[in-house]
């Protein structure tokens, strides 16, 4: 080939060649500008969906440690099994005092609602109309014992009384089951102190004779009479809890003392010559100590308010107790 020829060749080529050089440096001149700007726009636009899925309860836990801890509590509160033990009386129903049991969570239906002197069906039944609202509550632990729920609340009929500070559904509401299950006993009521401090008699006397006699002395013999000497327990000195006979019990804290045990503190309530008042009065003041606590057993009040209803400024402390319980 020619000087000549191969000249128009090199032209040729250079010529075909240019178009296709400049196609190609543009091609990567428009990725470089342009490749990272696409890839943030698409995580920009995925980050917040995510954003709010999280907040919805997605996959991602919240960062917030009370909102983790209230979720945390609710699931508890979820796998804890409960039953409410109502006592009241054919007036009260009449009055409609016990209206308030329509409003109960449904976790809590049925309730068993012990009308004492005129029994709503023959399973709520009691053996006599007597001992006030501790005849109800022994009959249920005495028939259901087998089959208890883990928290069992224990209230009287009526929405309120001069010993709540709130509506009786609110209490059964805000009651942390958890807490109770841990704990074993709960008052509903919560107060700055101790009220109702009893000093008991250093001697008994024949459950016969126990209408002649103080309320001390009727203390002291129906705890001697009813405490396990075997397993150590002793009638204390003195004797102190809220009144007034509502309370949560977990059903291991009942089951500390045998069907058995139960039917007979009932078999008393039935056979004790005291009047009805003064008999559910005795009861009143001991079911702490039969469900397990200290006899002299007043909670601080916010400590109460706290554990018992999640109720307080810096409750956070009190739960952290909880686990040693």
């Amino acid at each position: 080939m020619g000087t000549q020829s191969k000249r128009q060749v090199r032209a040729a080529l250079a010529f075909v060649a240019r178009p296709l050089l400049f196609a190609i440096a543009l091609t990567v001149v428009v990725r470089v500008l342009f490749g990272g700007s696409t890839s943030r726009s698409t995580s920009a636009k995925h980050g917040p969906q995510k954003g709010r899925q999280h907040g919805l309860g997605g996959d991602a836990p919240s960062s917030h440690p009370d909102l983790h801890r209230s979720d945390h509590s609710k699931e508890q509160e979820h796998r804890t099994t409960t039953a409410l033990v109502v006592a009241s009386s054919s007036q009260m129903v009449a009055s409609g005092e016990t209206a308030w049991l329509a409003d109960v969570p449904a976790a809590w239906q049925p309730v068993f609602h012990y009308v004492t002197d005129a029994p709503l069906s023959p399973q709520l039944a009691v053996p006599v109309h007597k001992g006030r609202e501790a005849m109800a509550y022994l009959t249920y632990i005495v028939d259901h014992y087998d089959t208890l729920a883990d928290v069992v609340v224990f209230h009287h009929g009526h929405r309120r009384g001069w010993h709540q500070a709130m509506d009786a559904a609110d209490e059964v509401r805000r009651l942390r089951t958890a807490y109770v299950a841990r704990r074993g006993y709960a008052s509903l009521r919560c107060l700055p102190g101790c009220e109702n401090v009893i000093v008991l008699a250093d001697y008994a006397v024949d459950q016969a004779q126990l209408h002649r006699h103080a309320r001390d002395v009727q203390l002291t013999t129906l705890l001697d009479d009813f405490l396990d000497k075997d397993a150590g327990e002793r009638v204390p000195v003195r004797l102190a809890a809220p009144c007034c006979a509502q309370f949560a019990a977990s059903k291991t804290a009942i089951r500390r003392r045998s069907r058995a045990w139960w039917a007979s503190l009932r078999q008393w309530l039935i056979s004790t010559p005291l009047a009805d008042a003064d008999s559910g009065r005795l009861l009143e003041h001991t079911w702490h100590v039969w469900l397990g606590n200290e006899s002299y057993h007043c909670p601080q009040y916010e400590a109460c308010q706290c554990h018992t209803y999640g109720i307080g400024a810096d409750c956070e402390a009190y739960y952290a107790l909880e686990e040693a319980m």
